[in-house]
């Protein structure tokens, strides 16, 4: 079978779009020739790419084995076409970077301009989405670098870095524990508490510090926010639970009180992963913004490591 190169990004568009009008608004052309390009691969290929539905186009078990060819394809010149601009010293090119919310606060940005003083060419994307999320916009090729705590081992990611930080209570200067340094679970649920929602890995290294209470313990606001749970930690409202990535400049600020969470005597750690899809190979530009964000996080641990040793 040969795949000419406009079937293959006309079928790469169709399938991020969900529709062919979406895709040929996305590639400029018309809908019928976007149409008859998918049409012409579903004939070479002997079997439909796409179910036909009410809400748009979805994928047919060969359409999902038919993407993560395409993908590969189109990475693969990207990165060609990187190494090309390498050997004139000039990088062009977008990472697009799927990450937590805590690390829009500071490490985020500061590794943004630091490479863009560097290579001004390059450009960045970035989503802001929960830990669990994560995996799936790797796994589509809609993200090129994903940054997530807890992620769960899937045979389609790398992990490229696993960074371990302390998750604790995040309070006001003024509240009774804030004098602590450190605290458990059943001395924060004697106040006022904040419950991440599922989607945040906090809410499962939580549960089973929480199940282990001989009470039920209800808390006082439910979010899936980490601004909105560092806001109301701050005005006192409750107590917040997240580690200090993000919250690094309030704390050296004195605005809020970070007390490391133990358990049995031991601190509780969140993992800090860093991924790519498996088979993967990035781009020079890409592959020297993913150094830098190894070496920043794994700097990080190390401060923090040495604060509370």
């Amino acid at each position: 079978m040969r795949f000419h190169a406009p079937a293959i990004y006309y079928f790469h568009a169709v399938r991020r779009a969900g529709s062919i009008r979406g895709a040929a608004r996305v590639l400029n052309v018309a809908s019928s020739a976007v149409n008859r390009q998918i049409l012409k691969l579903e004939e070479d290929l002997g079997t439909p790419l796409f179910e036909r539905t009410v809400n748009g186009l979805k994928l047919t078990s060969v359409g999902e084995m038919f993407a993560r060819h395409v993908m590969t394809v189109i990475q693969d010149q990207d990165r060609f076409r990187s190494d090309l601009q390498s050997l004139s010293g000039t990088w062009r090119g977008t990472v697009r970077v799927a990450c937590i919310e805590a690390l829009a606060a500071s490490l985020l940005p500061d590794l943004m301009m630091r490479h863009r003083q560097r290579a001004k060419r390059v450009t960045f994307s970035a989503r802001i989405m929960g830990s669990f999320e994560i995996h799936d916009i790797l796994v589509r090729g809609d993200a090129d670098i994903g940054i997530a705590f807890a992620l769960r081992h899937s045979p389609e990611l790398r992990q490229v870095a696993l960074k371990r930080f302390r998750l604790g209570a995040v309070v006001a200067k003024d509240h009774p524990l804030a004098s602590k340094g450190k605290v458990t679970v059943p001395q924060c649920m004697a106040f006022p508490f904040i419950l991440a929602f599922p989607e945040l890995s906090i809410h499962d290294l939580l549960q089973p510090l929480m199940a282990r209470l001989p009470e039920a313990a209800e808390p006082a606001i439910q979010t899936n926010s980490m601004d909105l749970m560092r806001e109301l930690a701050e005005r006192g409202v409750a107590i917040s639970f997240q580690t200090q990535i993000g919250i690094e400049r309030l704390l050296e600020a004195g605005r809020l009180s970070f007390l490391p969470l133990h358990h049995g005597g031991s601190p509780v750690w969140s993992d800090l992963g860093v991924y790519v899809r498996s088979d993967r190979a990035l781009p020079a530009y890409m592959e020297s913004y993913l150094q830098d964000l190894v070496r920043e996080l794994d700097e990080r641990e190390k401060r923090e490591n040495a604060a509370f040793a």
